[in-house]
C-alpha cells in the first residue's frame, strides 16, 4: 500500500510538472476593431492576442496604429490590462520612440507581454508632433469638449 502511495505521487508530480511548463495556450488569430486612444482623438489602435508565455507570466499582444493627423507624431505607450485599468501610471512604458507619419499611416505590429488574458488598454504617453522628436515639452492631450 505505501509502494502504491508512492508511485501515484511520483505520476501526479510529473503530471503536474508537464501542464506547468506547457505554453501553448489560445490565441486571437484577428485583429480587434480600431480603438480611439484616450489622449488623442486621431490616433487609433487595435490589438491582437497571441500565446501566453509561461517563462514571463504573460500574454503576448500585438498593438497596431494608426494616425489621422496630417503631421508627423512621436510618442511612447503603454499597456495594461482593462481590469488593472486604475494602475495605468505604474505600468511599464515601451522603451521605442514611435514614429507614425500622417495621413491615415499605420505602424508595422509591435509586440508587447501584459498580464491581460481578456482584453487591453493601451494609453499613448510623452506626444510629440512636427518634423523632429527634440525638446523638453510634450503635447498635452485634447481637450474635451
Amino acid at each position: 500500500m505505501k509502494k502504491w502511495g508512492i508511485f501515484s505521487s511520483i505520476i501526479m508530480f510529473v503530471m503536474i510538472g508537464a501542464t506547468a511548463f506547457t505554453t501553448t495556450s489560445e490565441s486571437q488569430s484577428e485583429w480587434t476593431q480600431w480603438q480611439s486612444t484616450k489622449c488623442l482623438k486621431g490616433i487609433n489602435y487595435r490589438v491582437k492576442m497571441d500565446k501566453y508565455d509561461m517563462s514571463r507570466r504573460a500574454r503576448k499582444w500585438e498593438i497596431q496604429f494608426k494616425n489621422r493627423y496630417n503631421a508627423t507624431i512621436y510618442f511612447n505607450y503603454k499597456a495594461i490590462s482593462t481590469a488593472q485599468i486604475k494602475k495605468i501610471r505604474s505600468a511599464r512604458e515601451s522603451r521605442n520612440r514611435i514614429t507614425l507619419e500622417g495621413d491615415g499611416a499605420e505602424t508595422k505590429a509591435l509586440s508587447t507581454y501584459v498580464k491581460a488574458n481578456k482584453e487591453l488598454f493601451v494609453n499613448i504617453t510623452k506626444i510629440r508632433f512636427g518634423k523632429e522628436d527634440v525638446g523638453k515639452n510634450y503635447y498635452k492631450c485634447d481637450k474635451v469638449k
